[in-house]
């Protein structure tokens, strides 16, 4: 059996229960985030943490452990459960509301973490490349204030997903209701187009004024994903440019490159949107090198 750590203990999973009244259950209240470890150690704790609390204040989530706590956790939660290449899962829930005496109503957070071996995508992927399919139906709302935040509302992006998969493609694109770019079911976006890389912005970014000029939404849903940002220290590295702009589908279906990005698949090269290739069909240079950057960073862990 696997041991999980359930608000402040470790428990075996088979024993952990969500009460009937928590929030997280009833109005999928609530943020994630999922990581990975790599040589025993998680691959960049500190900006998944980081992440979470920021969703957690801009909701009003209570998250009363530290980021010191939740990495002492993880690690020991590895150790338990005899595992050095895993994936971890951290969700909050707003949890159950409680009288108290003094205060009036407060709030009982939940808090776990859970890890389990990790599997790999298959190998295939990342030789041959991805089909994504395009959402035209579904549109996403950036002024929803769950929006840009990794919360417990997947229902729609999974079963999305699930579509394209049925249809023989790796992930699907979104769009905004205003019909621009914004990630994957489960991802971030890059496109590359003439030696420069093109990612939709988040809502940190559109707090930079040049950004924000250019841009005809003044609201994101991009998720601040964790290798999206690795992505964007590796171009600095490498001296590619990043812009962060906003994106129509000309420009993904003009694109040289595309790949999408998250903390499980790493980097994983998109060589056709729906029937119609991405460049040559296979997985672009500066795609390769991103992936080569990334694998080189999980090694170093």
């Amino acid at each position: 059996m696997s041991a999980v750590w359930f608000n402040g203990s470790f428990i075996e999973e088979e024993a952990a229960f969500v009460p009937l009244r928590d929030t997280g259950l009833l109005h999928a209240a609530g943020v994630f985030t999922t990581m990975r470890s790599a040589a025993g150690r998680v691959v960049r704790i500190e900006q998944h943490l980081k992440r979470l609390r920021d969703s957690c204040d801009a909701l009003s989530i209570p998250l009363p452990y530290t980021d010191i706590d939740l990495t002492s956790v993880a690690d020991e939660l590895l150790r338990q459960n005899e595992l050095r290449e895993a994936r971890l899962r951290l969700t909050v829930t707003r949890g159950s509301a409680m009288q108290d005496s003094q205060g009036g109503m407060r709030l009982e957070p939940t808090v776990f973490i859970t890890a389990a071996p990790f599997e790999p995508y298959p190998a295939e992927y990342y030789l041959k490349g991805l089909t994504v399919l395009v959402l035209d139906e579904q549109k996403l709302n950036p002024y929803d204030f769950q929006a840009g935040h990794k919360t417990l509302n997947y229902f729609t992006r999974l079963h999305a997903l699930r579509d394209a998969t049925q249809k023989g493609a790796g992930e699907a694109m979104w769009f905004n209701v205003h019909n621009f770019l914004q990630s994957g079911c489960i991802s971030n976006v890059f496109l590359v187009k003439d030696e420069m890389i093109l990612t939709p912005p988040t809502q940190e970014d559109l707090s930079d004024p040049a950004i924000k000029e250019s841009c005809p939404y003044t609201r994101s849903n991009v998720l601040p994903g964790v290798t999206r940002a690795a992505v964007i220290e590796d171009a600095a590295t490498l001296d590619i440019a990043v812009q962060r702009k906003a994106l129509t589908i000309s420009d993904l279906l003009e694109a040289d490159e595309i790949f999408v990005t998250n903390s499980v698949m790493g980097v994983m090269p998109v060589v056709r949107i729906e029937r119609k290739p991405v460049g040559d069909e296979q997985p672009g240079r500066l795609t390769r090198e991103f992936m080569t950057g990334w694998n080189d960073s999980i090694d170093s862990a």
